[in-house]
């Protein structure tokens, strides 16, 4: 079981590097093709901060960040991945270091995140925002790690409703 749920965060990291890859060949930025009677937009947006371009004008700083997050993502899967069950914290924890991973990597090694997927809504705002296949998987990871983590929540406050 270990090796599938490591093998989620190596396949999330290494298709989205490749997703990334082929965008950079495939657009220029900016550039845009409409997917799915246009609902779905392939477009290449570099992002050179985090989300919404937060601490774009401090890139050492984000790395420094993103390398610390990175570790202590590193420490606390190697420790959850150690503990009998918990399936689904550990697959949403393994979305989210494959999706922090790819992105990271992006970071260190392009100095800037390639996004490529973007949405046409009829929010004008929320249709200009471009996402890649890792801030996926890092919001689905995170939804299933705090799903995981509900039940034992419930609980603790039932228990302690009791005593009262």
């Amino acid at each position: 079981m270990l090796l599938v749920f490591l093998g989620t965060a190596v396949f999330v990291f290494g298709l989205d590097v490749i997703l990334k890859q082929g965008m950079e060949e495939l657009l220029w930025p900016g550039e845009e093709r409409e997917l799915a009677g246009g609902r779905v937009l392939l477009r290449k947006v570099y992002n050179k901060g985090a989300m919404l371009n937060l601490m774009e004008r401090r890139p050492d700083i984000l790395k420094r960040i993103s390398a610390a997050l990175g570790a202590a993502t590193l420490l606390y899967d190697g420790i959850l991945l150690c503990r009998p069950g918990r399936y689904l914290e550990k697959a949403g924890m393994m979305l989210f270091t494959g999706g922090a991973f790819s992105n990271i990597f992006d970071r260190f090694v392009r100095g800037r995140v390639i996004d490529y997927i973007g949405f046409r809504t009829k929010w004008p705002k929320l249709s200009a925002i471009t996402y890649n296949l890792g801030d996926f998987a890092l919001f689905t990871g995170t939804v299933l790690s705090f799903l995981s983590r509900l039940p034992r929540a419930i609980r603790v406050s039932l228990a302690k409703n009791k005593r009262i």
